[in-house]
């Protein structure tokens, strides 16, 4: 069934008629307040969000190259996108990635083929990923912190005919896979093809919004990153309902992005709402401390795009002068803690924080639009809705049953997983599972017969608890995945690199909470053939990409184990790493090396005065 602009306005009154008749018998200024800030957005997304839900949802020629060629149209000397000395205007994107589409398509590069796209931040990957698109090609974005095996498995998980690459990686690339067949922009081959193609408009490639943009990689839970599908009407959603409603962009804007391109955040979020918005959009190759407030005041950004981590490290630096009468109105991001929330809000002057929940190929999304502190979101309506929380037991890790084999809903201050409900027909593209490129990987992501007999449930791998007004807030990640420095770990892939250390017997990898630090830090537990070689240790965790190198080592004459021979990770999380408090030798990775962690140098991290 596809509803027209007519049908959705009917279905939103409709809703809020039910909300305003609910907010009158709870009698709750919480409550109300939430309706109200839920009510004034009303006009901008009939305005700028709905008619894209419309669009995309029939299946029309819907995407994000689409979106810059009207941009083109309407504004072709506007400001577009700004690194350094760089400024790029519409006209000038759309011209480069005109010759980029044009040297693809002389390559050989055809609709559905697929491009693995690995590079840095800049003005150009962005180009490069229209050109893909243009030619109706889809970009798989490979992390270009990735090295070795976990390289070649990206690339061949995403069965590329083509590897587009920065010119910086094609040694790593090399090395990973010799046999790939691969061209090199900023100083290589590909910028010689740049130079000899037709200079004429390529012209784009009419796509179906139901069909591949991008494959985004994820951890997931286990095993190595997956190639996610993300659609082109998913990535037009993500940014005509992020940058209208949660950035609310108007004339005058300007986002800074330091988020790496290759995540859903940087890309849909970031880049995907100042393309829908026609918003300009300054780029940093990564994070800096140092350069944040210099860089905002330079490019006069009114809003950044942040993970949690990127705020404490601001809260962490000493007051400048760049950060006083700073322009930034707004900060759209997830993974902000209560305790970095309002010094972060309060210090830098920051009018609104707009938190919110989701994944790369998660069926949903949780937005906080009225400054909850701590909170990643209200869900309206939650009894009636997709989102549930079930009872989830750690320890035994596996869900809480009644005794029909059902799950069982948690109530409020009850932590469970998150469970989105997977709809045969899903109203749009956000509320859509398209699942991984491996149909295996896609079923393990599936629950059935849930709650009732023939549901079906993605689950999250999140744990969560909400609140009496049903406010939702992050508790912690199931299973063998924790996120670090705004990345997924697999320990699995991360213990199997460490069992190839020499004199390691067996190697088990958890994420820990330390003071001080947002996310959870790795630590590997070690079963090892008399004293551990230190050195030749680090040599082989070098072969991990940066943040997936384990912050802390403890070497046990013994990993405890299950009766069915699983390691039991639960007192490892639990004991931490304190050495006045475990058992055995314990290590810190410093940036050359691992060295002897004694209670003078915890003391040292958990003030801060050594960063991990």
């Amino acid at each position: 069934m596809v509803l027209s602009l007519g049908d959705m306005l009917e279905r939103m009154s409709s809703a809020l008629a039910t909300l305003e008749d609910v907010a009158r018998q709870r009698n709750d200024d919480l409550f109300r307040e939430t309706l109200q800030v839920g009510l004034r957005r009303i006009p901008t997304a009939l305005r700028r969000t709905v008619p894209w839900l419309v669009r995309a949802r029939e299946g029309g020629d819907a995407s994000l190259a689409r979106m810059v060629d009207e941009n083109q149209s309407a504004l072709p000397d506007g400001l577009a996108l700004e690194m350094d000395s760089v400024q790029l205007s519409w006209s000038d994107v759309v011209t480069r990635a005109s010759r980029a589409a044009h040297a693809l398509s002389d390559m050989g590069v055809r609709r559905g083929d697929v491009v693995a796209l690995m590079g840095k931040n800049s003005p150009e990957y962005l180009c490069h990923l229209l050109a893909i698109s243009r030619v109706g090609a889809v970009a798989s974005l490979i992390n270009h912190h990735l090295e070795g095996s976990p390289l070649a498995h990206a690339l061949s998980a995403s069965s590329a005919k083509l590897t587009l690459a920065e010119q910086h990686f094609q040694t790593v690339l090399g090395d990973a896979a010799p046999d790939a067949r691969a061209t090199f922009y900023q100083g290589g081959d590909f910028d010689d093809r740049l130079q000899r193609v037709s200079t004429r408009p390529f012209p784009r490639v009419k796509v179906d919004a139901r069909s591949d943009f991008v494959y985004i990689f994820t951890s997931g839970t286990t095993g190595l990153p997956k190639p996610c599908r993300v659609s082109h009407a998913r990535a037009v959603l993500a940014g005509a309902g992020f940058g209208p409603l949660l950035f609310e962009f108007q004339p005058g804007d300007k986002l800074y992005c330091v988020l790496p391109l290759y995540h859903s955040s940087g890309l849909m979020i970031g880049a995907g709402s100042c393309f829908v918005t026609r918003t300009p959009l300054a780029l940093r190759e990564s994070f800096s401390a140092s350069a944040f407030w210099p860089d905002v005041q330079r490019y006069h950004a009114t809003a950044v795009l942040y993970i949690g981590e990127l705020c404490r490290y601001l809260i962490n630096q000493p007051p400048c002068a760049a950060e006083r009468d700073n322009p930034l109105r707004v900060a759209v991001g997830n993974g902000l803690r209560s305790d970095v929330w309002e010094p972060f809000q309060q210090r830098f002057a920051i009018e609104s924080v707009r938190e919110f929940y989701s994944a790369t190929e998660a069926p949903g999304v949780i937005f906080n639009l009225t400054g909850r502190v701590g909170s990643v979101g209200h869900v309206p309506l939650r009894r009636l809705g997709p989102l549930k929380l079930a009872r989830y037991d750690v320890d035994g890790d596996q869900h809480v049953r009644d005794d029909a084999g059902r799950c069982i809903e948690c109530g409020p201050g009850e932590v469970g997983e998150l469970l989105i409900r997977i709809d045969e027909q899903a109203g749009n593209a956000l509320r859509e599972f398209r699942g991984y490129t491996d149909e295996r990987e896609t079923q393990k992501k599936i629950l059935c017969d849930v709650f009732k007999a023939g549901d079906r449930y993605f689950r999250s791998g999140d744990l969560m608890r909400f609140d009496e007004h049903d406010y939702f807030y992050f508790v912690d990640r199931i299973g063998d995945t924790y996120r670090w420095k705004g990345e997924n770990v697999s320990t699995a892939e991360v213990a199997e690199v460490l069992g190839k250390a020499p004199g390691v017997r067996a190697a088990t990898v958890v994420g820990i909470a330390v003071p001080g630090n947002e996310g959870r830090a790795g630590l590997a537990a070690l079963e090892v053939d008399g004293e551990l070689d230190v050195t030749a240790f680090w040599r082989v965790a070098q072969r991990l990409p940066p943040y997936a190198q384990p912050r802390f080592l403890r070497v046990l004459g013994r990993l405890a184990t299950t009766g069915t021979f699983k390691i039991q990770k639960t007192e490892l999380i639990r004991d931490g790493i304190e050495p006045t408090r475990v058992e055995g030798p314990t290590w810190l990775r410093l940036d050359d090396g691992y060295v002897p962690l004694t209670p003078e140098l915890w003391q040292d991290v958990v003030q801060g005065r050594v960063r991990l």
